[in-house]
């Protein structure tokens, strides 16, 4: 699914998301396991951006809902209207990249069924940053790398269970 374009207004709410988290992160003492939470719920909603089933319809809905908050959150403060940004893609999935993608939304759900309501909010805030973020050009740029890995772990996974045919 194409989500629509991010919104100024948006791009607020999701760097404040994000900047919560990593003020967190920096006052519990740079630990990387303190954003083990909210990284991979950012990766799996950047991963979204690139899904055409329920992973990106969650991901065209989370870019809704902040274009939604965005406006009348940025509007409201400063009394500007919020401006669409230039919608960038990330790639596309192969389908080892999408196994891949599909086992670590098994290993989200899994977490968050397991995980205190602290956690919980770092999973979800980072799901909505990644896929509010990687809707943007910029952010698109950078997280193809990722887009990429992914389909490079999941490709030779593939390509074994299927007696090396690629």
């Amino acid at each position: 699914m194409s989500s629509p374009a991010l919104t100024a207004g948006a791009l607020a709410v999701s760097l404040a998301i994000a900047g919560a988290n990593l003020w967190q992160w920096h006052k519990a003492g740079k630990d990387p396991k303190n954003l083990a939470h909210f990284g991979g719920g950012f990766a799996l909603g950047g991963l979204a951006t690139v899904c055409t089933g329920l992973l990106g319809v969650l991901a065209g809905w989370s870019v809704a809902a902040g274009n939604g908050v965005g406006k009348h959150a940025v509007s409201g403060a400063t009394g500007n209207t919020a401006q669409a940004l230039n919608r960038g893609t990330a790639g596309t999935l192969t389908s080892g990249g999408a196994v891949i993608t599909f086992l670590l939304l098994i290993g989200f759900i899994i977490a968050w069924r397991a995980a205190s309501k602290t956690v919980r909010r770092r999973l979800l805030g980072g799901f909505f940053c990644g896929a509010t973020l990687v809707v943007t050009v910029g952010m698109a740029g950078l997280f193809v790398h990722v887009v990429n890995l992914v389909n490079g772990m999941g490709n030779p996974v593939l390509s074994w269970f299927n007696g090396g045919a690629a």
